[in-house]
């Protein structure tokens, strides 16, 4: 058996190395390049669901009852504690908005979309929102329009149509315009949502024929993929809204004050 002397020089560096360590002053070394884990980071998303500006009941440009759309997104952004700032914009800037990354969401169907838009990898869908409908509309019954192609078809200015590549748009800045274009006989046949094409022609008085069903879809969020970690929150708060029946109970809302004498199959 043997000993191992140690000198009283290195038993005072033990000691002293000890005393320092108990009291906080040597730490691990820190690798100044990880930062240390936080929170997820706060983000203000930046929106504009203004349509036309005529794209009532969606939107209405009322401050106090803003419009079905409105409502809708500023309860889905409380319920997931995110921050929004909507952004009042025509539809075609709202395209350009989005595709720059001035904006970080818009709401739309994929119905209105071609297969390229629907795989775009800029962008990611929420689940479904509200059900929404669009016809081909004339002011008097006509002959099946089945087939577009070729035809002159009034359209709003910045909105999708998912087979515009088959007939000749012609642009109009609303819903509203596109109701009084037919009244006044500049074109025969529009693309419309069933419920703008109900409001306008009652305000306006002008008798339409909804001729066919030209899509049939909902609404999601179309959110920029940078945001894509944003979803499941979303889709979550969508969710809570739909099973506490608030979705339904906003639809409703302004839906009372749309008119459905003229409503699909009611001509």
């Amino acid at each position: 058996m043997s000993f191992t002397l140690i000198s009283p020089f290195c038993i005072l560096l033990l000691l002293t190395s000890w005393l320092l360590s108990s009291q906080g002053v040597i730490a691990a070394p820190v690798d100044q390049r990880t930062p240390p884990p936080t929170a997820r980071e706060a983000v203000t998303l930046k929106y504009s669901i203004s349509g036309s500006g005529t794209f009532y009941p969606y939107f209405t440009n009322n401050p106090q009852h803003p419009g079905i759309l409105p409502d809708l997104v500023a309860r889905i952004l409380t319920q997931s504690a995110i921050e929004g700032e909507n952004i009042v914009l025509p539809a075609k800037r709202t395209n350009r908005y989005l595709e720059s990354g001035k904006i970080d969401f818009d709401l739309i169907s994929p119905a209105w979309l071609k297969a390229s838009q629907l795989t775009d990898p800029r962008f990611v869908f929420s689940d479904a929102m509200l059900p929404i409908r669009e016809y081909v509309v004339t002011r008097a019954p006509a002959p099946s329009l089945n087939n577009l192609s070729g035809r002159m078809v009034g359209t709003v200015r910045g909105y999708y149509y998912h087979d515009d590549d088959e007939f000749v748009r012609v642009d109009f800045e609303s819903e509203r315009a596109l109701i009084q274009a037919l009244n006044k006989g500049r074109i025969d046949i529009a693309i419309l949502g069933d419920l703008p094409a109900q409001y306008w022609s009652a305000q306006d008085n002008v008798a339409l024929h909804f001729n066919q069903l030209h899509s049939h879809g909902t609404l999601h969020i179309r959110l920029r993929a940078e945001h894509a970690h944003l979803l499941p929150v979303l889709n979550q708060a969508i969710q809570t809204l739909r099973d506490s029946g608030q979705i339904t109970q906003i639809e409703t809302d302004y839906l009372q004050h749309v008119s459905t004498a003229q409503a699909p199959g009611n001509e």
